[in-house]
């Protein structure tokens, strides 16, 4: 499957992605700019987060969304974000920056970490639930932490550390939490960002390789969307239906003349549906 351009060159370093059914849009963010971008049917808008550092965005259940910024995460009340606050600081590390994260299907939010010199087991994932203001750490000893997603019936999730190239599944429980972690695939290129379909298929980016694979639940390779440009850094499903998947892309470390699509947005209509966005209780 061949992915098609759906946005001119928006961002440097397209990351993030989500789809949101009150928002009717999609938004992500320009990481290294430090903002969020909504692609609408009049184009892109920007929205600066107030840090040099964009890592994140979901939606809250009642309203806003949640940002995770370079070493901490702001909390907006309106969709415009217009009031995006910080509230809790992930990281005093001044080495060390927000990387990746995501909701799981109880309202909490997760945000992992990595080292500026992506210095190996630097990084740590945190876990945010929707009554605390204290980013908690669950899973230290990561390289780049990235691309977290979880399976239609909850009880597995699916994390990206970018550094070995392992997507890893952990069997999840609200009250738990993590246990069984378990090599899910490998393979070439980095893994990146990744989501899952409506199946329990696993979607993800590979940074490098141009491409986006899926993986059958079991982790077999079953389908590879060909992208374009060789950064490939992120998907989700989108649209009324669920059924597009978009797809973002990167510059980084690119010189000024190479790849001059990457930096835009693609999509494709893979022929299975994702899941509504998972959104931040608190």
């Amino acid at each position: 499957m061949r992915a098609e351009r759906v946005t001119d060159r928006v961002c440097f370093h397209g990351e993030s992605l989500v789809w949101w059914e009150r928002w009717g849009k999609l938004r992500f963010v320009d990481m290294f700019a430090g903002d969020v971008l909504t692609l609408g049917d009049d184009g892109v808008t920007r929205t600066p987060v107030g840090s040099s550092v964009a890592a994140v965005i979901r939606p809250r259940l009642g309203g806003g969304a949640i940002v995770a910024r370079e070493r901490d995460l702001a909390i907006s009340n309106l969709d415009d974000l217009s009031d995006l606050t910080g509230f809790a600081t992930v990281s005093t590390d001044p080495s060390v920056r927000c990387n990746d994260g995501g909701c799981d299907p109880d309202g909490g939010f997760w945000i992992g970490t990595l080292a500026y010199g992506f210095t190996e087991g630097a990084g740590t994932l945190y876990h945010l639930d929707a009554g605390s203001l204290r980013p908690r750490p669950v899973l230290p000893g990561l390289t780049i932490s990235n691309g977290i997603d979880f399976s239609p019936d909850t009880t597995t999730m699916y994390l990206n550390d970018s550094g070995p190239r392992i997507t890893w599944a952990f069997d999840y429980d609200p009250i738990d939490g993590l246990s069984g972690r378990r090599v899910f695939a490998t393979g070439d290129g980095i893994p990146d960002g990744l989501c899952v379909d409506a199946e329990g298929g696993v979607w993800t980016a590979r940074y490098g390789e141009g491409t986006v694979l899926r993986h059958s639940p079991d982790g077999a390779l079953d389908a590879v969307v060909e992208v374009g440009p060789s950064r490939v850094t992120d998907c989700c499903f989108g649209d009324a239906d669920l059924g597009t998947l978009y797809i973002a892309t990167s510059r980084e470390s690119l010189p000024p003349g190479a790849e001059p699509a990457a930096g835009s947005v693609y999509a494709i209509r893979p022929g299975v549906t994702g899941r509504p966005a998972l959104g931040f209780a608190g």
